[in-house]
């Protein structure tokens, strides 16, 4: 994730003073955009400088590491075993452990970063799952996406056919994941169709039949030279109890995955 390949753009932070810069990654952008509020180098010395009151009692520990593995937060405390110049040993839990194994990097939160107004990205490198320790390097202040309940998503294990329904036409698909007022689903070619087209998403989950009003977000070709469309769904009472179990049951199966060390690409 090198910053040169990366776009910028200037604003303001929460329309407090001072420009920042973010920096927008390929990859995981949905979770956190990099931000450079002085520049790099000054930067990295004001986190390590948290994480050396910390490691010193100066500071209170509130640091909490976060994850994401198919789409689900994994988020535990940690502690500053030692302070090394431009990085840092860690404890974690196991859990954390594999995933930042899987991932090579990690999110931290912190009331301390910048006024509380900040996360931290950075870089991951001999970790022990077994021992639950980890090196963290290479940080840079990020904002994380705030953890609501309607943008959990949870990706699906098996294939759940997927209908929308639009004037005279209809588009069939693969549901890829869901949350609970939006969806994606993989498909074929398609008719052409503008942006916010409405019409009507038919899916089973469980052994509930859900027909809701949706409205197209975008399309985009994906990696297996097919379509990826996403979904905006306005949920009723019923849809939103039978979406939220089934989040909650593919919750507790990745949680699983987790504990019995299946971590997944």
């Amino acid at each position: 994730m090198d910053p040169r390949n990366s776009v910028r753009d200037n604003g303001r932070l929460n329309g407090h003073c001072g420009h920042y810069t973010t920096r927008v990654l390929p990859m995981n952008s949905d979770a956190y955009h990099l931000v450079t509020v002085t520049d790099g180098r000054s930067d990295s010395a004001a986190i390590i400088e948290v994480f050396s009151d910390m490691a010193e009692g100066r500071l209170t520990n509130d640091l909490r590491l976060l994850n994401y593995y198919n789409e689900v937060p994994v988020s535990f405390g940690t502690t500053i075993t030692r302070v090394d110049r431009d990085r840092i040993e860690v404890i974690v839990h196991e859990h954390q452990a594999l995933i930042i194994d899987h991932a090579r990097g990690t999110l931290i939160t912190s009331k301390h970063f910048h006024n509380g107004l900040l996360g931290v990205h950075c870089r991951a490198s001999r970790v022990h799952v077994t021992q639950r320790t980890a090196i963290l390097y290479n940080f840079a202040y990020a904002m994380i996406r705030a953890e609501r309940r309607e943008v959990v998503r949870v990706r699906v294990n098996e294939m759940r056919p997927v209908k929308f329904s639009y004037d005279n036409a209809a588009i069939e698909g693969a549901m890829v994941d869901i949350s609970g007022n939006g969806m994606a689903i993989r498909t074929g070619p398609i008719p052409t169709m503008e942006s916010c087209q409405t019409g009507i998403l038919s899916f089973t989950l469980g052994d509930t039949p859900l027909e809701l009003p949706a409205s197209l977000i975008r399309c985009t070709m994906d990696a297996e030279d097919s379509r990826l469309c996403m979904f905006k769904m306005e949920s009723n009472n019923r849809s939103d109890s039978v979406i939220s179990r089934f989040i909650f049951r593919r919750q507790a199966e990745i949680i699983l995955e987790l504990k019995e060390g299946k971590v997944l690409e």
